[in-house]
C-alpha cells in the first residue's frame, strides 16, 4: 500500500504520539523527501536522524559491525533522553549501499521483476533490524527497564526516487508488546 505523503490521514497507522528514532540512508537525492515525509507524521523537530549507508542494511551487514553498535548504543540514549516510542526504518529504491555491500548482482533494473526483487531485499534487512529492536527492547525491559520506556513501535518504509513511500511490512503484523 503506497502512502501518499502529502495526504498523512490516509497512512494505515497512528501518528506517533511521543518522539521518533529514524534511521536513514545516506544518499543525498531523498533527503528533502524524508524531511517532508517526517512533516506529514506531523513530526517537525520531533525525530533524531541516524544516518547509515544503506539504513538497515548498513547497520545489519558485518563488515561494518560497530555500525550495529552505534545504532544501539544511540537507541538506549534516545529512549531515556528523548522519549523515543518510535523507530522508523526508511530504505531506498536505487540504493548504492546494496551494490557496495553485497556485490553487483544487487543493482535492481526498473522492470516489474527487478522492482519486485529489490523490495524483497529491503523488506529482508529492514524485517531483520526489526527484529533485531523488537529484541534488544524486550531485553532492556526482561533486566529491569521500564516496560513503557522499552514498549517501542517499528515501522519500516521504502521511498522510490520520487519521494513516495510505501510500508514495507504492513501494520497487521506488528509485535504485540
Amino acid at each position: 500500500m503506497e502512502i501518499h505523503r502529502r495526504l498523512p490521514e490516509r497512512r494505515p497507522y497512528p501518528a506517533p504520539r511521543k518522539n521518533v528514532l529514524l534511521l536513514s540512508c545516506m544518499d543525498l537525492r531523498l533527503i528533502d523527501d524524508i524531511c517532508e515525509f517526517m512533516e506529514g507524521d506531523n513530526l517537525a523537530n520531533r525525530y533524531d536522524q541516524l544516518v547509515f549507508a544503506g539504513a538497515a542494511l548498513g547497520v545489519m551487514q558485518p563488515r561494518h559491525a560497530a555500525w550495529r553498535d552505534v545504532f544501539f548504543q544511540h537507541l538506549d540514549v534516545a529512549v531515556q533522553l528523548h522519549e523515543i516510542r518510535d523507530v522508523y526504518i526508511m530504505e531506498h529504491r536505487n540504493c548504492g549501499a546494496y551494490t557496495h555491500f553485497l556485490g553487483p548482482e544487487f543493482e535492481y533494473s526498473d522492470s516489474p521483476k527487478g522492482q519486485m526483487t529489490e523490495e524483497e531485499e529491503h523488506r529482508k534487512y529492514a524485517q531483520s533490524l526489526r527484529d533485531a529492536i523488537i529484541q534488544h527492547c524486550a531485553e532492556r525491559r526482561d533486566s529491569g527497564g521500564d516496560p513503557e520506556l522499552w514498549s517501542i513501535n517499528v515501522r519500516c518504509f521504502l521511498m522510490d526516487l520520487r519521494g513516495s513511500v510505501k510500508m514495507l511490512i504492513p501494520e497487521g503484523e506488528n509485535y504485540d508488546f
